[in-house]
């Protein structure tokens, strides 16, 4: 799915015989790949067991949910609403029994394996030395010293005490404030759940309470300072200023996205009022305030993205939002403008370029690249 929302036309290659026996595939077209996409999707479907059927033992390899509420997103990426809504109601419906977490926070804790609210998740074991296996985000994830355990060295590219490859946006932090249903300013309680910050951003100023000098807030305004991430990395909780090290799996879908597929496809379908219980049982969970009307088709659309934008941020689910809704450009140049002052998105960078190895090793694909890009 990634490959044809991010490169567009690649080669598809649907087994090991027909990869030997054509060693140079041309691109495929996208409706091409996304067929695929849906019936593997679909095949899944018929063949994985339902989550209450999975064998413990056998925590965090995809089910019956996840297959359905992946191929909801398929749809949903292609704009086939409807289908998106047949696909994805059942998983609101017996046999299924997700739910939203009661605590918001339980998300992203190392206890989070077996909260009621996870789909699909890719696991993770606290790295301790080099033979417990390889670290997430560091190394690309192609190492495995020992071929043990994954782990997740998200602490170093997340968390205050990081290498801050992966940061807080001040465009984030700033729409978590926005207006309520009488016009007054409000500042959304999931805020303090998603990133460390001061109190005027509404982010959590705590950063160490076990450590054994006591409570260290979050050095905002050190040389350290600015926007942290607190999602997947619950600094507070551990027990010595820094020392990268989590546990914490990474969620690659959640019934709180499912719902507010859902409410999305509702919303495109012209039936604003339809959508309303999904957002609100999603906005209900964590505190915020409840609408009582999302006014007309495209006021609804505007409070749906605020609301993915908040619900699902640092899940990796923004950037893929903005491409399938064509605000790509505008919304990143807005941020890179206001940030850097420069706006050096352009029209090409909606589809990432095709690797020179690709290029390089694949005739049918180098002559079949528009502007040295894609």
């Amino acid at each position: 799915m990634q490959l044809v929302t991010l490169w567009g036309r690649v080669p598809l290659r649907n087994s090991y015989t027909e990869a030997v026996n054509n060693l140079y595939p041309k691109r495929n077209s996208t409706e091409e790949l996304w067929k695929a996409v849906e019936d593997d999707l679909t095949a899944a479907i018929a063949d994985l067991p339902l989550p209450k059927d999975q064998p413990a033992a056998n925590l965090g390899r995809a089910t019956k949910g996840a297959a359905i509420a992946l191929l909801g997103r398929a749809y949903l990426y292609q704009k086939k609403y409807q289908q998106a809504n047949t696909t994805l109601l059942p998983l609101t419906q017996a046999p299924y029994t997700y739910i939203l977490s009661p605590k918001y926070d339980d998300l992203f804790t190392e206890s989070n394996q077996s909260n009621p609210e996870i789909i699909f998740q890719v696991m993770h074991a606290k790295w301790t030395d080099w033979g417990i296996g390889n670290q997430y985000y560091v190394f690309g994830g192609q190492e495995t010293w020992g071929n043990k355990a994954t782990h997740s060295d998200r602490a170093q590219e997340y968390g205050f005490n990081d290498w801050r490859n992966v940061y807080v946006s001040d465009a984030l932090v700033a729409s978590f404030k926005y207006k309520d249903e009488t016009n007054k300013d409000y500042l959304d309680p999931r805020a303090k759940s998603t990133f460390y910050g001061d109190a005027a951003s509404g982010g959590k100023t705590d950063y160490c309470n076990r450590c054994p000098g006591g409570t260290i807030p979050f050095p905002f305004t050190s040389s350290e300072g600015g926007y942290r991430w607190r999602k997947y990395q619950y600094y507070e909780d551990v027990k010595s200023y820094g020392g990268p090290a989590s546990g914490i799996n990474s969620l690659v879908i959640r019934y709180a996205d499912v719902l507010l597929m859902i409410a999305e496809t509702y919303i495109q379908a012209g039936n604003p009022d339809a959508a309303k219980p999904f957002i609100n049982d999603v906005r209900r969970r964590s505190g915020a305030f409840e609408f009582t009307t999302l006014g007309n088709k495209d006021n609804a659309m505007q409070i749906l993205m605020r609301e993915r934008r908040l619900e699902l941020g640092g899940e990796q689910s923004r950037y893929f939002d903005l491409l399938r809704w064509g605000l790509l450009k505008q919304e990143l140049n807005k941020e890179l403008k206001a940030q850097y002052n420069a706006e050096t998105f352009q029209d090409k960078n909606v589809l990432l370029p095709i690797p020179q190895q690709e290029k390089d090793t694949n005739p049918n694909v180098s002559g079949d690249v528009a502007n040295s890009w894609n």
